[in-house]
């Protein structure tokens, strides 16, 4: 950063940031790259050809048959595929679209950016996404589409989702980001929706780093997003300009390493299934630590390992102090400075009031989950000492 930045409010709280990760022993999450992403990047780097190209398409190709989609477009991040994917929907200033308040801030402003109105809604405390029930309280006759919202790769009655917006004549936006190599009653959880998208980010089941991809039926769709990506035009080394469109092309270095995380993707889910029933074992008998129950409708890969509990921030405090990397959950998008709308939404404000994410990263050791799992117990029986 910049000198004349040193003093700022905004450098002392990243400062911060930065010194409590370095200190944590178990991170919340950190991505599993080895030699086989090395390779495939070394490769692109002997072709010299950094911009999309072989890897990129087989990235796309792979992806579309996993989803069970006709076409998988790359981008440079969920919140590119979810900009183009609205604007080729026709979403535009005046509409508005319904987003869960318990999200990620790339899902409003995702619909901000196209012009049009983020409407917050409420979600189910069983599931932590919108219903049918929580989407109707809020819809309008301008909503244009539904932008569900898969929370840490767990998703509610997809079906009853597809069901309503049909019947309203509704867009049916599939943001599940984190839910890659899940399923819904058999179906792929990427298969819903009038287009979905996925991330990449390190954080996620596999990674590019950054990363997203927009994933379709709709040919009409994929070809009018594949123009808003390349700036306006059908593809580059075309001069005719048909929209005003955007850079959201992704690199063949990130999709190099895609398509090498696509080959380790079984060993990533076995794990992340395995972490999660250790962590339901260890902390069984804690009875101010609920674990977060995934939609036993559903085969889900656990994005976040959750687990609700009195008071988050007095469990993270501590849980910082051991050395361990848990996190908050969704800060509601309704009360942020950016949208500040004067509303309430109980079941999203009790949840993140409650939530913590504990690690949950492929490579942890069951020693590691012992010592997190340990950790919250000592603070619970420290605290009922106390009392």
């Amino acid at each position: 950063m910049n000198d004349f930045q040193d003093n700022s409010e905004v450098v002392s709280s990243y400062q911060s940031y930065k010194a409590r990760v370095g200190k944590e022993k178990i991170p919340c999450y950190e991505p599993s790259i080895g030699a086989e992403e090395l390779a495939l990047v070394t490769d692109v780097i002997k072709r010299n050809w950094l911009s999309e190209g072989k890897y990129t398409r087989e990235f796309e190709s792979q992806l579309a048959a996993i989803c069970q989609r006709k076409y998988a477009v790359c981008f440079s991040n969920a919140t590119a595929a979810l900009i183009s994917g609205m604007k080729s929907l026709g979403i535009k200033e005046g509409d508005e679209v319904i987003v869960p308040s318990f999200t990620h801030s790339a899902d409003p402003n995702s619909i901000a950016v196209t012009g049009a109105t983020p409407v917050f809604a409420d979600i189910d405390e069983e599931t932590l996404c919108l219903s049918a029930k929580t989407i109707d309280v809020v819809k309008t006759s301008r909503t244009k589409a539904v932008l569900f919202v898969s929370a840490y790769g767990n998703i509610g009655d997809l079906n009853e989702i597809e069901n309503y917006t049909k019947k309203n004549n509704l867009f049916f936006i599939n943001d599940c980001a984190p839910a890659l190599f899940g399923t819904f009653k058999g179906k792929p959880i990427p298969a819903y929706g009038d287009f979905s998208v996925l991330s990449f980010f390190a954080d996620k089941t596999i990674t590019t780093g950054e990363g997203g991809m927009l994933l379709s039926d709709n040919l009409e769709l994929i070809n009018e997003a594949n123009i808003f990506k390349h700036d306006g035009r059908k593809e580059r080394g075309v001069d005719t300009i048909e929209r005003k469109g955007y850079n959201f092309r992704i690199t063949e270095l990130q999709s190099a390493v895609g398509v090498a995380q696509l080959k380790k993707a079984d060993f990533f889910v076995k794990r992340k299934k395995e972490i999660l029933n250790m962590y339901k074992e260890k902390l069984a008998g804690v009875s101010d630590a609920k674990m977060f129950e995934f939609n036993p409708e559903g085969d889900i890969v656990p994005h976040r390992i959750v687990v609700f509990v009195p008071e988050s921030a007095d469990l993270i405090s501590h849980l910082s102090s051991c050395g361990i990397g848990a996190r908050t959950m969704f800060m509601p998008m309704h009360s942020q400075p950016a949208y500040g709308a004067q509303k309430e939404f109980l079941s999203t404000q009790k949840i993140f009031s409650r939530g913590v994410c504990l690690p949950s990263a492929p490579a942890l050791s069951e020693q590691d989950i012992s010592f997190v799992c340990d950790s919250v117990k000592d603070f619970y029986k420290k605290k009922k000492k106390n009392q």
